[in-house]
């Protein structure tokens, strides 16, 4: 039987980074059911998160220095700031030789299926093996198997995102969000040139269920070949460098933490409302997070309200109800809506675009006003009636509390 301070149960890169923090102080083992550390997603974030992390400096492919949100008519919205597209590879060979150097193990092709609390700890089960430790971290993201069989999530809904890495023509310009194909529901393009003549393409859907019922891979083949973009895009099907898939669930975990067990990353709910942009919670919390664990493993100070109390918050609480409206506006948007929205980005200072889209915004200072009163004044908007709706849903969670 294995031993250890701590299980990581994820090998994804929010398990290699609470993994990669803890081991210089803790025995760490992680696991992951795939015979390999998954690669299947692509990052973006601000470049608040890569200041946070200077010692991840060379996982960074590209910096851009705007995106461009854009609605099926054309109309454009160029939104500025400092964005930062990290390179998968290196992101998860970096973090994984960081833990492994520190002391960590890292066991591939195990997946953990049930766990049992002892009087000192928790054995968990992957595979044959039992692993004997005092602290499990659940980082196994959509359909984690602990989420779900304790019902601590509520779930809002899901983005889907089924994507590939694309050859490109030069002049390629970074894509937000842009609405191709003009429908009732609709689903967003977003591509992303890196640094080798190639781009992250990708067909996201919002969705209440985790199994869309239409076929978006499909879509995502027509707009890479049949589209406009195909003039700047050289793919065929049978070329595809690289395959992306990925299911992010949007809600919020009615309990963050356990007896003994810590969820963190998407099945923690850190992820905001952007699919993308999932790391950059990641990257501002993960080291305070770790720290906070140490001091919990030193003082044995491991039950759940030890650990909620010790935990840091992924982002304010303001920040997190704002992102669950607006993702709950997506889920009901037709493309004309999606518009009014592009729109409206035309229209506020990028600074506060980038802090709503990274979970930073300041809810406490002046541009709430300014915000509100816009949506008084211009009903017809989308971004600021939203904010009024995640003001009033705060105030009105405050007083059922």
């Amino acid at each position: 039987m294995l031993s250890t301070d701590v299980v990581v149960a994820g090998g994804g890169v929010s398990g290699l980074l609470i993994a990669s923090a803890l081991a210089p102080e803790c025995s760490a083992i992680l696991l992951e059911q795939a015979e390999a550390l998954p690669r299947n997603k692509y990052w973006l974030t601000d470049e608040k998160a890569l200041t946070a992390n200077p010692h991840l400096q060379t996982c960074i492919d590209r910096r851009y220095d705007y995106l461009d949100f854009v609605a099926y008519d054309g109309l454009r919205a160029r939104i500025n700031g400092r964005y930062c597209l990290w390179d998968t590879d290196n992101l998860v060979d970096l973090l994984a030789q960081r833990a492994v150097n520190a002391g960590a193990q890292i066991l591939t092709g195990r997946r953990v299926y049930s766990f049992t609390y002892e009087r000192d700890g928790i054995l968990v089960r992957a595979n044959s093996e039992s692993i004997k430790c005092r602290l499990l971290i659940d980082c196994m993201g959509f359909g984690s198997p602990i989420v779900g069989a304790k019902d601590v999530a509520t779930i809002t809904g899901y983005y889907i995102l089924h994507g590939c890495e694309v050859p490109v023509v030069s002049g390629v310009t970074p894509i937000g969000l842009d609405n191709v194909v003009i429908g009732q529901q609709p689903a967003f393009f977003e591509l992303f040139p890196t640094s080798k003549g190639t781009a992250h393409a990708a067909i996201i859907l919002p969705s209440h269920q985790h199994k869309p019922d239409r076929p978006i891979k499909a879509e995502l083949s027509f707009i890479l070949s049949k589209s406009h973009y195909s003039n700047h895009i050289l793919w065929q099907a049978s070329q595809t460098n690289r395959s992306y898939f990925g299911i992010v669930p949007v809600g919020r975990l009615k309990e963050p933490a356990l007896d003994r067990i810590i969820f963190f990353g998407e099945a923690g709910q850190a992820n905001p409302a952007t699919s993308a942009t999932g790391l950059s919670r990641m990257l501002h919390t993960y080291q305070e997070l770790a720290d906070s664990i140490k001091t919990c493993l030193r003082q044995n100070k491991l039950s759940r309200k030890q650990l909620l109390l010790a935990m840091p918050p992924y982002m304010t609480r303001m920040n997190r109800i704002f992102q669950e409206t607006l993702f709950e506006s997506l889920l009901r948007f037709n493309s004309d809506d999606f518009r009014c929205l592009v729109k409206d980005l035309s229209e506020y200072p990028h600074e506060v675009i980038n802090d709503l889209i990274f979970g930073n915004f300041d809810f406490t200072s002046g541009k709430v006003l300014a915000l509100a009163l816009s949506a008084l004044l211009k009903p017809s908007r989308v971004l600021a009636p939203n904010l009024v709706r995640s003001i009033v849903r705060f105030f009105s969670l405050r007083r059922s509390i």
